[in-house]
């Protein structure tokens, strides 16, 4: 009898320890039945919808040409830019972003050459054209200096006592130090009174040039330097000391309200003062609340790549860093004197602005076409030049454009020269056959911009403006 007890105690001990409700059986504990709804299923989760886009895609007339060119005078369509490796990308998207007014920064090119960029033609007809379209972002670089009387800027006042200085450049005025700056001249001078000065065009129908809100003045400092007086609009705002242990890079900056001004530079005579130049900016904005863009035409009479290299490298460095360009352009290889060793110096050339700015994308122009007197086929010193700036392009991932091809090819200069488009040597353009080229360069980028914003239809977006350079 005690058995059934003890088993009875032991079933009851559970119970007794969690209460008595330890040992009823909870309704809600119980399977369902058939008569109970059953438990809701947990909510299908509702995909994530796509990101929207940053900004819609450029319009049409956002991408349209920005020049006419027809096959009146040259026959041949326009080459297309080779860029295999899409270096130019970088400059595109900063293309749509002006588009999309976007930019908070204007947009800088730097165009290289030799003496057919003394005169500004052609820089001169692009500057025109992309501020038209873009916005006047100012005339940008003005060398005060003359080595040659052909070089002069479209829709600026440049001018000074040359007389006065020592003028300089790597390629028919040289100076020891080799402090030619960035844009391979320079004018220097002791003498009390020397003068050199740049400002806003005088012609009141000009289009673009009549505005600055900005200069941005380089010069070197150097041992035995002397001092400068500075002067916009002909009042004195500024004394500047060149003297420095070492040579070094000076820039000095000088803000003005937006309108025509002039900057003078007036040497006192207590010692030695070069002066590089000067650029005339605008601010973001003032073009009609545009960032526009801005083209540095860096001409240098009879400049090839080996005259290059001769120019100190630590003042260029900090010259070209202080300009910060999207894009440099190098337009030479008329000066075909050593073409075994060109490309060794082109490619030095390139590494060497590289350095500088780093990432900046390059873009070659091949030379122009050119003959011997009396010959109507092209010289065959400039078709191997212009085919080993191509491989230099594509082994150095610039981009490359066929000047020579896109003149017409072989003997083309003949013809250009015919019509009056270039002169009697066979080698320099005038204004008119610079325009021409100048719109024939325009319609390739045009075409290229294009191809880049169709197939990054994102490209000028806010984002993609990041990392803006100093103006």
């Amino acid at each position: 009898m005690r058995r059934p007890t003890r088993l009875f105690a032991i079933c009851l001990v559970p119970c007794l320890a969690g209460g008595l409700t330890a040992c009823r059986t909870k309704k809600d504990d119980a399977p369902p039945t058939s008569k109970e709804a059953p438990a809701a299923a947990a909510p299908t989760p509702t995909p994530a919808e796509p990101a929207p886009p940053a900004c819609a895609a450029l319009a049409p007339e956002a991408i349209a040409p920005l020049a006419t060119c027809g096959t009146n005078v040259v026959k041949t369509p326009v080459p297309e830019i080779v860029d295999a490796g899409r270096s130019l990308a970088p400059f595109f998207d900063r293309l749509a972003a002006l588009e999309r007014g976007t930019a908070t920064r204007p947009l800088r090119i730097a165009i290289y050459g030799d003496s057919n960029l003394t005169s500004d033609f052609l820089p001169g007809h692009l500057r025109r054209v992309l501020q038209a379209r873009y916005g006047d972002a100012g005339h940008g670089w003005v060398s005060l200096s003359k080595p040659w009387g052909s070089y002069r800027h479209d829709d600026v006042v440049h001018a000074g006592f040359w007389p006065m200085f020592k003028l300089y450049a790597p390629t028919t005025h040289l100076v020891g130090d080799k402090q030619y700056g960035f844009a391979n001249m320079a004018a220097e001078s002791s003498e009390i009174g020397a003068s050199a000065w740049a400002g806003t065009t005088k012609d009141a129908k000009a289009a673009i040039g009549q505005s600055v809100s900005r200069f941005e003045l380089h010069y070197l400092k150097q041992p035995r330097g002397g001092s400068f007086t500075v002067q916009i609009d002909r009042k004195d705002v500024r004394s500047i000391e060149t003297r420095a242990a070492a040579f070094e890079a000076g820039v000095e900056t000088f803000e003005v309200d937006d309108g025509p001004h002039e900057l003078r530079c007036v040497v006192r005579g207590d010692g030695r003062v070069r002066l590089f130049g000067t650029s005339l900016d605008r601010s973001p904005g003032a073009a009609g609340g545009k960032a526009g863009i801005q083209i540095d035409s860096l001409g240098a009479g009879a400049l090839n790549y080996e005259r290059i290299t001769w120019v100190a490298k630590d003042t260029r460095r900090a010259q070209l860093a202080q300009r910060a360009y999207d894009l440099v352009v190098i337009w030479l290889g008329m000066n075909v004197m050593f073409v075994p060793p060109n490309r060794a110096l082109s490619t030095e050339v390139i590494t060497e602005l590289r350095t500088a700015l780093p990432s900046v994308p390059i873009l070659i122009l091949g030379p122009g076409d050119t003959a011997k007197k009396g010959e109507t086929r092209s010289d065959p010193r400039i078709v191997a030049v212009s085919k080993q700036m191509r491989e230099v392009a594509a082994e150095t991932g610039v981009a490359f454009w066929d000047f020579r091809e896109a003149m017409g090819g072989d003997g083309a200069i003949v013809g250009f020269t015919k019509r009056g488009l270039t002169g009697a040597d066979l080698i320099h353009f005038g204004p008119e056959g610079s325009r021409l080229m100048g719109d024939r360069l325009l319609c390739s980028l045009s075409s290229a911009f294009a191809a880049h914003a169709t197939e990054h239809p994102e490209a000028g977006c806010p984002t993609a403006d990041a990392g803006a350079s100093p103006p």
